[in-house]
């Protein structure tokens, strides 16, 4: 894996081993997780943030396209089902339609999660190619994604995710 910084301040974080790229916002630091629980787990947090994270996922499946698993309405009712069955949640509610990028295939889900842990807001986009899951997913407190930059910096994140090919 490989992380730069250009001139536009956004982070570069690529696998040429995954052959997953994407631009994240300048000023996220990484935050390994001391148990690994995926083919391939990548997450950063902000420096000025800790509440605002992204998190990169890699996981083996059977499916070759994510339509094989569903709509992405099918699949954004098995998220919120999955989430609102994690311990401490009590509601999750979909902040907007899901969608489908017609050039990469990504479902694109945005979703609020009410916890323990106070109200946050998810991002993900989701791809599968090469055989593999990938996620890309972005979490920040409802309160800090309601201001506008934020809105844009995470939506903006998200539909730069990429995978590539891989023979």
């Amino acid at each position: 894996m490989s992380t730069t910084d250009d001139l536009t301040r956004k982070r570069v974080v690529e696998s040429e081993e995954f052959g997953y790229w994407v631009e994240l916002p300048s000023g996220l630091e990484a935050s390994p997780k001391p148990l690994k629980t995926h083919l391939d787990e990548r997450n950063f947090s902000s420096t000025q943030n800790k509440k605002y994270q992204y998190g990169l996922t890699v996981d083996p499946v059977r499916i070759q396209h994510l339509s094989d698993f569903g709509t992405p309405e099918q699949v954004a009712a098995r998220v919120v089902t999955a989430e609102v069955n994690r311990d401490g949640v009590t509601s999750v509610t979909l902040v907007t339609d899901p969608t489908e990028d017609p050039t990469t295939g990504a479902y694109l889900l945005n979703y609020l999660s009410q916890g323990k842990r106070g109200l946050k807001h998810f991002v993900t986009s989701t791809i599968v190619q090469n055989g593999k899951l990938y996620v890309l997913t972005a979490q920040v407190l409802e309160e800090d994604y309601s201001r506008p930059a934020m809105e844009q910096e995470i939506m903006e994140a998200a539909r730069s995710f990429r995978v590539r090919s891989i023979p």
